[in-house]
């Protein structure tokens, strides 16, 4: 079950979200704000999002698996009070520890698939948000160089436009993934919660009466 959190933050890890962008020059003080600010807001975005998928592993695959753990040692407690009683039921415990385990395996490995694309999404995103930025800079310091004025004026026209829809287009992204994380993160916890909480429950039941078998059977000896 670890692999979900392992998948989870080698995404976010090997995406650099934590290292800031360095812009190869300066651009105009207006310009050069507004771009490190996209970059700035899409950095947090992604940051929040891998912290967010990460909290929610913990929920789906931890603590379902916690109360497996805790139903199973209250029979296994059993052991030293009756060792027959609770050898009689061996086979019933370990069927239902099986298919509760297959069942948490399933409902993790579609969370962390889920969690996965959302990631690389978010990921991908970022990326292009921060080499956008890049790209901007880089012909804006092109345009620079140009010692012909001719050839300059045309140059910063085409970065105006460049950099002009660079920001549009950012920001038309950032809303658009704020949007996307907020409903799909939420979705992923709603649906793979429900699901392993589920499977621990039928076990943690399962369990519960197979702890009464124990108990008729010690009743039964005594």
């Amino acid at each position: 079950m670890r692999t979900a959190a392992v998948i989870i933050l080698t995404l976010f890890v090997a995406s650099g979200w934590a290292q800031p962008l360095e812009l190869p020059a300066q651009l105009p003080a207006q310009l050069d704000a507004e771009v490190h600010s996209v970059v700035d807001e899409m950095t947090e975005i992604g940051k929040s999002t891998g912290l967010a998928l990460v909290h929610q592993y913990d929920e789906i695959v931890r603590e379902p698996q916690q109360e497996l753990e805790a139903a199973l040692d209250q029979v296994e407690s059993r052991r030293q009070e009756s060792p027959e009683c609770v050898a009689a039921e061996d086979e019933q415990i370990a069927s239902i520890v099986d298919a509760a385990h297959e069942d948490l395996h399933s409902c993790g490995i579609v969370a962390a698939q889920t969690s996965a694309e959302i990631a690389t999404d978010v990921s991908a995103a970022t990326q292009q948000l921060v080499y956008g930025g890049y790209n901007v800079a880089s012909t804006y310091n092109k345009c620079q160089s140009y010692k012909n004025s001719v050839l300059k004026k045309s140059c910063m026209t085409k970065f105006y436009v460049q950099a002009t829809f660079y920001l549009v287009s950012a920001r038309s992204s950032i809303k658009t993934i704020k949007k996307s994380t907020s409903e799909s993160i939420p979705a992923v916890f709603v649906d793979g919660n429900a699901c392993t909480h589920s499977a621990s429950s039928q076990a943690v039941l399962a369990l519960q009466e197979v702890s009464s078998h124990i108990d008729a059977c010690v009743s039964r000896r005594r």
